[in-house]
């Protein structure tokens, strides 16, 4: 073959081989003798189409120059005529044809796009993120999807991009296709269809049929034919349209939706325009259009812009009016502002004289019926998507009689039609803002029209509106519609009543609840304003929980509150009506005891939030996570504002220029972002009702209460002049030069510089004006944590895992000053307010010092010994708080060194804290991936009852509970009755209590500790004792029982062995067997024999009386962690690492059975009171019921933590399982019957009274919980 033909076909190799489909060609190629039948077998043998051409391809370079020719012959009969141009153009030398602009315009005229306006505002930005991403389909198919709101310019953008001639000559050779699709049923998208094989000239005279043969005739001739061209396809709302068109060619889709792709097969590139016009590029339209310079525009025109928010749409319309008549700015600034579209002429998409009067003449049309519907529609906010069952409400019709009516409203383009959400099988109906304007302006009687809603939905709901079905929209607008209908006792009553509350927040979530009650407050007269506050408060701390995929029961939620809280006692009341034999509704008895400070907790991101800090007013927060964005949120109602996006890992800290104007990021992706911040969302404030009346009905509702609010209902409506929250990067420049993760980063108070610090041991100082670095200091050896600039800008502040915090130079980044007080990694460090002082966190200490010597001034130590993480000082410098790894926060007052609160709430380490800028308030973030806000106590509270999770409790019907643990000081505390009275308090020990354990006459305790120390001690002995020493062990002691009769203990400890006391005299047997940790021990057979667990897989049993070992059972493979003995004597039990339960005989030792199911370490089990049924708790959150002779009977799902204990009702028809939470199960059916939620992360123990009506636990965060069932009311 000629060097210049075999020289061709290598250089078109990669369009050959993912082009060409050899069993089109290799018929002809046999024919004309290039293939034989072998060399074709070997091309088939091939197992994909690329493999097929390249075995093709590499065949014909064996071949000679005839059977080049012959190739290309057969390629045009082929139809990949384009392929045999491009072979001919490289083995002749002849240039590629390069279009020249008159030829881009004929071909773009052809092809149906659209001509540029008249008045044409340029956009390069936008323009340049098209181009780029049409360029990514020079190679292949897919899809270039262009989305934004509505009116936004996204056709104008999309004619231009392929306006070029290099686009057309580089991309798109074959021509570009335009089809206007809008809103189409499946009979109109094939006649769109059916015209689009017209205008590519395919056989006229056989038109598909239907859209399945429109759309394969579409593939063929674009695959074969037009391989090179772009189809571009505008205003696409439906996925029925996208998957019609999903022909596998490239594709330019323009839509408001962008979600509508995900049906789409084939890479996806996504452009999401900004929502509106700069300010320049809106008064450059106005200058265009007027005929005049920038200069020389009004003031008006600014307003006129800001009042359009940038949407070129209206930018355009206005342009026009003003063309006409130059004068009239503000009398059009008025009218937009007034809503008076009759005064507004001669708008551009309509031949009536006024807009009014067009829209007019549309409803006019309508016979009387569906005009009276169609007017209904100014009942609803603007903007609004409203689900089929609203009108069938608000109409009092059926389903079909609706969607018959809107069907002819469609047709008519009034209103917009679209499928709901994936999950329903309805539609939602819009109309336009123009046309609701129109509505709204002649309405007659709105008020009578809420009221008309208003009425339909009480009737549906017998006159309950807790009892309304979800309907997509009730929920969220009940209260917006009664305020409108004059309502305003109904408002109040429905905002203090827990059963409307329960069914609101179950739908609309916590922060719009939040939000109502911000909303409609001044409406609640004076003496209900303290309810009012009750459920606000309650609402607040129980967010978190409220926006989980488990939906808690709100009703035990309430029962947890204080016991005067209206909260409270609706929720009792109603839990003692509803109440019987089989329900759960737990009071929590002792909660008096334990303050909560917590006004607010958030989960807005799904993983651990690293940082969060108030903005300078203190209404907003910004909090930054591992979910790798960073949110603006609202501080008081919780309700998320704007996102951040553009990190590609986790985001470690942000900072808020002085000005507000920019936010700065930093993240472990090794990147600083900059972005720009929309003071309209700073200064946004939840809407108040500020003038309306607290109860007189004949009053008018305020007029500041607006239709817009967060719900997904609401068409795209960006805020004024913001960037879209999208998943594009929309940050205003990316700072790089770390090597390693970027821990913190904040701003100078001046707003000019920047300061960070990272992994790789550095700190760096950016200009945020020129985004040039300006300084690196490398002084630290380790990686730096915390990096701020002081008060003044003078200086700079570090601290760093090599145990030092360093002062240095801002302008020159001299070291001035190193302190190294600390003997550990330093964690956080900053300045008081006036830059004097510094405090800086390492270990279990905070120091503060002066920062112009360095002198040590003060140091706070943690209560518990717990690490601190994060400290903060209150902008007073009257308050320091450290967040400790005990997952709690304290408080200590600077001028008397005390602990002034403990913050206990969240279940993962605090990462941040941060005070309010008046100082009342505290923030916390975590990694439970919540943020806190809390009551700051400016003075020390009352000293609450805080102990540890290894509890011992007794129940006795005269005296009530008794308990008796150790606190988080080493000492045991025994308290009595439902509000945990103390009656005893040990003196402390030296080292941590690892068990502790009542006698069953509630007259002794025992206590054993990790420096293997055994003390007994007598209730009676007093508030303050010290117990008396039973020595023996060497080891941790890790569990003790005592017998029946309460005269002989026994013990197991880490030293492999187990000890028999006697209380009487202290004298002890000693069982030595184990040949590793011994986890438990429990008395059985009468106290005649005890039943021993180890990490040595075994469980023993010995005799009481001699302590001899009677038997062992050995077979398992790891640790045994529990075991338990039939209530009959008869079985033994043992729950092992190995994931598995075995069942023995208690009286030879024999294995009975293994139940095996469990697919992670088995924790905890537990036999029922009848001895025939099993259950057991695993690490991965299941619970597993067996029956003994059977085998599984059900798995309990589900716990997101380990289970660590489970036990059974006497009638074995309940269980109760301990985790992150406590829940109680039907053992019958696995039916979950509540769940109660604890304060901390988890509890280790439960323990139920024999009546299965009395409970209590103690979780990690020393919280104690007595609760009480509440039974029927009688």
């Amino acid at each position: 073959m000629d060097e210049k033909l075999r020289s061709a076909l290598i250089v078109n190799a990669k369009l050959l081989v993912e082009n060409v489909l050899t069993e089109l060609l290799t018929p002809y190629l046999i024919a004309d003798f290039v293939l034989t039948f072998e060399e074709n077998e070997l091309i088939e043998r091939q197992k994909t189409s690329q493999l097929r051409a390249s075995k093709l391809l590499q065949l014909l370079h064996t071949k000679d120059s005839s059977a080049y020719h012959a190739f290309i012959a057969t390629l045009n009969k082929g139809g990949y005529s384009y392929i045999a141009e491009a072979l001919e153009n490289n083995a002749t030398g002849k240039m590629v044809r390069r279009y020249s602009d008159a030829d881009t315009h004929s071909l773009l005229v052809e092809g149906g796009v659209p001509a540029r306006p008249n008045c044409y505002v340029d956009r390069p930005s936008e323009l340049k993120k098209v181009r780029s991403a049409l360029h990514l389909l020079k190679e292949g198919g897919g899809w270039v999807i262009l989305h934004s709101l509505s009116g936004s310019g996204k056709s104008v953008l999309a004619a231009e991009a392929v306006r070029s001639a290099d686009i057309i000559s580089d991309y798109f050779p074959g021509g570009v296709y335009w089809v206007s699709v809008g809103q189409l049923d499946h009979s109109k998208l094939l006649t769109h269809m059916q015209n689009l094989c017209l205008r590519l000239g395919t056989d006229v005279q056989h038109l598909p049929n239907n859209v399945e043969q429109a759309k394969e005739r579409l593939r063929q001739v674009f695959s074969r034919e037009l391989p090179k061209s772009l189809l571009v396809l505008d205003d696409v709302w439906s996925t029925h349209v996208v998957k019609a068109f999903d022909i596998q060619c490239r594709i330019l889709l323009t839509t408001r939706d962008s979600s509508i792709t995900e049906v789409v097969s084939g890479p996806v590139h996504k452009v999401t325009l900004s929502p509106g016009l700069s300010k320049e590029q809106s008064l450059g339209a106005f200058a265009m259009w007027t005929e005049r310079k920038v200069a020389d525009l009004p003031p008006e025109a600014s307003l006129i812009y800001k009042e359009c928010r940038g949407l070129p749409l209206a930018i355009t319309l206005i342009g026009a009016l003003l063309k006409d008549h130059p004068n009239r700015w503000v009398f059009y600034l008025s009218k937009l502002r007034q809503r008076d579209m009759r005064r507004i002429k001669k708008m551009l998409a309509y031949e009536h004289q006024t807009l009014a009067e067009a829209i007019d003449m549309s409803i006019s049309n309508l016979d009387p019926h569906n005009s009276k519907y169609y007017r209904d529609f100014a009942v609803f906010g603007d903007g609004m998507k409203i689900p089929t069952a609203v009108f069938c409400t608000l109409w009092d019709m059926g389903k079909e009689d609706v969607e018959d009516t809107m069907k002819t409203l469609s047709e008519k383009s009034l209103v917009y039609q679209q499928p709901r959400e994936l999950g329903f099988d309805d539609f939602v109906y819009s109309v336009h803002d123009l046309q609701m304007d129109f509505l709204k302006l002649t309405c007659p009687d709105i008020t009578a029209l809420h009221r008309k809603l208003v009425e339909g939905y009480r009737h549906n709901s017998d006159g309950d509106f807790s009892l309304l079905p979800n309907d997509g929209y009730i929920h969220w607008f009940l209260l917006n519609h009664l305020l409108k209908a004059r309502f305003y006792s109904e408002i109040i009553f429905l905002l203090l009543n827990l059963r409307f509350i329960e069914s609101k927040v179950h739908v609309t979530g916590p922060a719009d609840l939040l939000h109502d009650y911000i909303r409609y407050g001044r409406i609640v007269i004076h003496e209900n304003l303290a309810k009012k506050k009750d459920f606000e408060r309650f609402i607040s701390i129980n967010a978190h929980l409220l926006v989980g995929s488990e939906k808690p029961d709100l009703m035990q939620l309430a029962l947890c509150q204080p016991s005067e809280s209206e909260v409270y006692k609706q929720a009792y009341e109603i839990a003692s009506g509803v109440c019987h034999s089989k329900d759960v509704y737990l009071d929590w008895c002792n909660k008096a005891s334990v303050p909560n400070a917590c006004l607010l907790t958030t989960k807005l991101h799904k993983g651990s939030v690293c940082y969060a800090c108030f903005t300078p007013d203190g209404s907003k927060v910004f909090s930054a996570a591992r979910d790798s964005v960073v949110k603006l949120w609202d501080a008081q109602a919780g309700q998320e504002l704007f996102t951040f996006r553009g990190h590609k890992d986790s985001v470690n800290g942000c900072s808020l220029s002085a000005n507000g104007q920019y936010l700065v990021t930093c993240s472990s992706d090794h990147t600083v972002k900059l972005w720009e911040v929309d003071k309209k969302l700073l200064e946004k404030i939840p809407e108040e009702v500020t003038d309306s009346p607290p109860i007189q009905e004949h009053r008018n509702p305020s007029p500041n209460i607006k239709d817009e609010t967060t719900h997904p209902m609401f068409q795209d409506v960006a805020l004024s002049m913001s960037a879209s929250d999208s998943e594009e990067d929309n940050a205003v420049h990316t700072f790089t030069g770390h090597t390693g993760d970027v821990y913190a980063c904040a701003f100078s108070n001046s707003g000019d510089r920047i300061v960070t610090c990272s992994l790789d041991s550095s700190v760096r100082v950016w200009n945020a004006e020129t985004y040039e670095q300006e300084l690196i200091i490398t002084g630290h050896k380790r990686a730096v944590n915390v990096c701020c600039f002081s008060p003044d800008d003078k200086t700079i502040l570090s601290c760093s895992e090599d145990q030092t915090v360093c002062i240095w130079d801002a302008q020159i980044g001299e070291l001035r000053l190193t302190y190294q007080g600390h003997d550990s990694a330093v964690t956080s460090a900053s300045f008081s307010k006036d830059g004097l002082l510094v405090a800086s966190s390492a270990d279990d200490q905070i120091q503060i010092w002066e920062a112009s010597t360095g002198k040590c001034c003060q140091t706070f130590y943690t209560i518990s010994g717990n690490a601190i993480l994060c400290c903060s000082l209150s902008p007073d410098s009257s308050l320091v708080a450290g967040g400790l790894s005990s997952y709690s926060i304290q408080l200590w007052s600077m001028g008397t060194a005390t602990t002034l609160a403990v913050y206990k709430g969240h279940t993962g380490w605090v990462y941040s804290l941060h005070f309010s800028p008046d100082g009342k308030q505290l923030m916390s973030a975590s990694d439970d991936e919540t943020v806190m806000i809390w009551a700051v106590q400016s003075e020390r509270v009352s000293k609450c009852l805080s102990i540890r999770r290894d509890f011992s409790v007794n129940f006795c019907d005269k005296t009530g509970v008794t308990i008796a643990a150790p606190d988080f000081k080493n000492r045991v505390v025994v308290v009595q009755g439902d509000e945990a009275t103390v009656q005893l308090q040990t003196n402390i020990e030296p080292s941590r209590i690892r068990c502790c354990t009542l006698s069953p006459d509630r007259t002794t305790v025992a206590y054993g500790s990790e420096n293997g120390n055994l003390k007994v001690i007598r209730i009676s002995s007093g508030v303050t004792s010290e117990g008396r020493p039973l020595k023996g062990h060497t080891a941790t002691v890790r569990w003790a029982t005592f017998s029946s009769n309460s005269q002989t203990l026994v013990t197991s400890s880490e030293d492999f062995t187990l000890r028999i006391w006697s209380i009487k005299d202290g004298s002890c047997i000693v069982c030595a067997s184990h040949t590793d940790v011994v986890w438990r021990c429990q008395f059985f057979d009468n106290d005649m024999h005890i039943l021993s667990c180890s990490s040595d897989g075994t469980l023993k049993v010995w005799k009481t009386e001699t302590g001899m070992l009677e038997m062992t059972c050995a077979g398992h493979r790891e640790w045994i962690l529990c075991c338990d003995v039939s209530p009959d004597d008869k079985l033994l039990l043992s729950a092992s690492v190995d994931c598995r339960l075995k069942l023995w005989s208690s009286q030879d030792g024999r294995l009975l059975r293994t139940f095996t199911g469990h697919s992670d370490c088995v924790r905890s089990c537990r036999f029922s009171r009848c001895s025939r049924l099993v259950a057991s708790g695993d690490d991965q959150g299941f619970v597993f019921l067996w029956d003994v002779e059977e085998g599984l009977l059900r798995v309990l799902s589900r716990h997101e933590g380990w289970v660590t204990d489970v036990h059974f009702s006497a009638d074995s028809q309940m269980v109760i399982s301990a985790s992150d939470t406590v829940k109680f199960w039907r053992q019958t059916s696995g039916e979950l019957l509540q769940t109660f939620h604890i304060r901390g992360s988890f509890v280790k123990y439960v323990a139920p009274s024999t009546d299965f009506n009395t409970f209590v636990t103690v979780d990690n965060a020393g919280t104690l919980y007595i609760l009480k069932r509440i039974l029927p009311a009688v």
